[in-house]
Order: structure tokens, then sequence, then C-alpha cells
């Protein structure tokens, strides 16, 4: 968490740190620690094609679509990095990586859909720890914007 929140002072990015003592692994976990909708939570996805990594940020109520990843990140077979390259590349847990924990070293794609709303919760470094931010932060520090989701009962 201490890290997380230098990071967003270091980056500019003003948010609301929101501590809950049920884990918040899952967007739906989350979601229900927080008593915040599906739609808000953030995904941070890491997903990687031979060597080469992408940070891929969705809400909790959608998927990735691999067609619409490949189209804008250029990978043709990406996959979902496993624990130990995410551990190794940002420092952090699956589950608990800040939506900023791209900067400087990844490719960020968010998906179009959350640079409307106003606020979104993504994980400050921990599992029981949020953080409530403008998406549009996330957009400003280097973030593309694509349409790179798909609801999850279908496209």
């Amino acid at each position: 968490m201490k890290r997380a929140l230098s990071m967003m002072e270091a980056l500019g990015i003003e948010g609301e740190l929101i501590e809950h003592e049920v884990s918040g692994r899952t967007s739906e976990g989350a979601s229900e620690a927080l008593g915040v909708p599906l739609s808000r939570i953030l995904k941070s996805l890491v997903f990687v094609e031979r060597g080469r990594f992408v940070f891929v940020i969705i809400s909790g109520d959608r998927r990735v679509s691999l067609k619409k990843l490949r189209s804008v990140s250029g990978l043709k077979r990406p996959r979902l990095a496993r624990r130990d390259e995410i551990l190794s590349l940002l420092g952090y847990e699956p589950g608990g990586i800040p939506p900023f924990a791209f900067y400087g070293i990844l490719p960020c794609y968010i998906d179009r859909i959350l640079t409307s709303l106003e606020w979104v919760v993504g994980s400050a470094g921990s599992e029981y720890v949020g953080v409530k931010l403008n998406p549009r932060d996330l957009v400003r520090i280097g973030c593309e914007p694509h349409e790179i989701s798909e609801r999850v009962d279908g496209p």
C-alpha cells in the first residue's frame, strides 16, 4: 500500500484509499467488500507473448476480447501472464496490482468504456486495499483507451 501511495503521489494521481477486511482478489470479491458495482471495479491484467508484455485495464463486469487485444497490441497469441512473471515484472501479486503499476514499464490499454466514468476502484497494492480514482488519470499517464472488452455473457 505504501508503494502504491508513493507512486500515486509521484504521478499526480488523486485517489481515496479504502481498506476492507474481505479479500478483493477477484472482481466479485472487491465489489462485495466495497459495496461497489462490478462495472466500477477495475481488473488490472498482464498479457504476454514471447517475452513481450502488455498491461490491460477493464471493468469487473467484462472480459478481455483477445481479438480486440490482438488488434491494438500487435500480439498474435496473447496469454495471461503467470503469477511469477507478474511478480518479477511489477512486484505485485495478482489481485493486488494497482491500475497505474504499468507506468514506465509496460504499454497499457484501458477499455474506452471506463474513460466516461467519474470514478472507479482498483487495487492499491493489496487485495485488502482499494483506491477510488478517476480513470482519466490513467489515460493522462499513458494508458491508451481502446475498445478491448466484451460482456461476460457474450460480445
